[in-house]
């Protein structure tokens, strides 16, 4: 692509086209590779039925040549709204292969949702399954460039697609060059704050991440790895399936997040690698079962507080690793290594990632000052310059150009950093409290509130007020339904006072049964501020 073709979808060509060492260059080869290398092991278990890598690769290839003949090529966006399912991994490396970009839809999605998403990515095919299709046919009509539907669980006559991978010729396959730097997934945000931004990465990106980690030790590339998490979620796919296959090894779908289903599973498939999100985490907590030896445990999609992560070891015996990630890295930015974040930190960065902290001017700040989290490549070594930020926002060079100012990514996070590289995030910017022209930082208070036995999660918003501009609003989850409410305000505001200078104490309460969720388990704060206002 030219850096024209580039701006025309509101993107930025990278600034260096070079391969991950010891690596493949692009997503599209992995699965053939894999095959090539190790044809008969397990590749991949959705508890329905279990591949080897020789018949992943021939039903990828009869996907491509389906989608091919469907009139997909590359660049065409193809987007997915399944379940965790052996089609959703075989659509996505077929998706790979022919060059075109993915577009993955959580199912719970409500349906104003998908219709923004299929609109603004403008996608020609959609793969789902007919518990969606009252939802998917009535917006239809809303979507021009939507030309094909195919519902995956129907019959024959509704795309073929179960009868076209039983018997297309995989030899047949279209094999087209792969551009390892062109557009190859839009992952859209998740929407805490506000509309959800498409955000563009190429397949190269795709495959630095785990090669990087793999290569410096990070993660351990022999891991039988699996998922809980809905792998519409593209940072899902790359920390799990794409992270599998570079190694050979198998990726295996979790039955179900319930705790019981789940840590069954964890035995029966011997799995070694997973990564959680916090409220997974804390049910853990509440459940008597054990966890295999060999286990290793991570934890994203929001901050998992100090007291969890010491009630973890205390109970389990091995510490779970958190790390600092978004969507526009892809994946994670930093990560403790084979360390123990100290309290409040979440890692330092990886080893291809230079991590700065700057001022609204874009300046460097020194360590320990609080600033916006800024990451780019490194610039020495074997893996100077290797990583590519994302290639902006999806149809928006305004909001690309904002990201991607002065050659670094710019997160939207406020953090700092200590003398030995340690990274904490202090919240991200769209969630700042402006109180009486003071900064307050919603993590800081979280962090303290989390501490309590009493509070199961806990999120703090800001709004309006005449006086102040902004109040400090606590909204809390209780552990225990039957815990006085009073009371437990009482200790927790004690608690704050301990801990808190007199502006960062929250000014109002607030006691809920469960606080408003996406699909990874992340609070949504404009939800709870809505909440918040329309209660008052």
């Amino acid at each position: 692509m030219t850096d024209n073709e580039y701006a025309a979808l509101g993107l930025q060509a990278p600034a260096s086209r070079i391969d991950p060492p010891g690596a493949p260059r692009d997503v599209a080869s992995l699965i053939d590779r894999a095959a090539a290398n190790c044809s008969d092991n397990e590749a991949l278990d959705d508890g329905h039925q279990s591949l080897t890598f020789k018949q992943l690769a021939d039903a990828v290839s009869a996907a491509a040549l389906l989608l091919h003949s469907a009139g997909i090529r590359g660049g065409d966006r193809i987007a997915a709204s399944l379940g965790n399912e052996a089609n959703l991994i075989i659509a996505f490396f077929a998706a790979m292969r022919l060059g075109a970009v993915w577009v993955g839809i959580n199912k719970i999605l409500p349906a104003d949702d998908k219709r923004f998403i299929l609109d603004h990515s403008g996608t020609k095919l959609l793969l789902t399954d007919t518990s969606l299709r009252d939802q998917i046919e009535s917006l239809r009509k809303d979507i021009s460039a939507l030309d094909v539907v195919w519902y995956l669980d129907a019959s024959n006559d509704d795309g073929g697609w179960a009868h076209a991978l039983a018997t297309l010729p995989a030899v047949d396959a279209p094999k087209p060059e792969i551009d390892p730097f062109a557009p190859a997934a839009i992952m859209y945000t998740s929407g805490t704050t506000g509309v959800p931004k498409g955000v563009v990465h190429s397949q190269h990106n795709m495959v630095v991440v785990p090669a990087g980690e793999f290569a410096h030790g990070i993660l351990q590339p022999d891991a039988r790895r699996g998922s809980c998490l809905p792998l519409t979620i593209t940072n899902v796919m790359i920390i799990g399936p794409i992270s599998a296959y570079l190694s050979c090894k198998p990726f295996l779908f979790a039955p179900s997040p319930k705790i019981d289903l789940l840590v069954d599973w964890f035995h029966e498939k011997r799995v070694e690698s997973i990564a959680l999100v916090p409220t997974i985490v804390y049910d853990l907590l509440q459940s008597d079962r054990d966890l295999p030896e060999n286990l290793w445990l991570g934890c994203g999609g929001a901050p998992l507080p100090h007291v969890m992560r010491e009630a973890f070891f205390n109970r389990h015996g091995f510490h779970i690793m958190t790390s600092y990630g978004l969507t526009e890295a892809p994946t994670v930015v930093a990560h403790p290594m084979d360390e123990v974040a100290p309290e409040g930190a979440s890692g330092r960065a990886l080893p291809h990632l230079e991590i700065t902290i700057r001022d609204d001017e874009g300046r460097i700040l020194p360590n320990g000052e609080v600033g916006e989290v800024c990451f780019g490549p490194v610039s020495t070594g074997p893996w100077a310059h290797v990583y590519t930020p994302p290639l902006g926002y999806w149809r928006d060079g305004e909001k690309t150009a904002a990201l991607l100012r002065g050659g670094v990514v710019h997160s939207g996070d406020h953090g700092s950093l200590d003398d030995n590289g340690w990274l904490s995030i202090a919240d991200r910017s769209s969630e700042l409290i402006l109180r009486g022209g003071s900064n307050v930082y919603p993590a800081e208070i979280e962090r303290i509130l989390h501490s309590h036995d009493g509070v199961a999660d806990c999120a703090i918003v800001g709004k309006p007020d005449m006086r102040m501009g902004m109040l400090t609003v606590a909204c809390i989850q209780r552990a225990d339904l039957n815990h006085d409410v009073t009371m437990l305000q009482d200790e927790l505001r004690a608690l704050c006072a301990e801990k808190l200078v007199r502006y960062k104490m929250p000014d109002e309460w607030r006691f809920m049964d469960e606080l408003p969720r996406n699909a990874m388990g992340k609070v949504i704060k404009p939800r709870l501020r809505e909440i918040v206002v329309g209660t008052d």
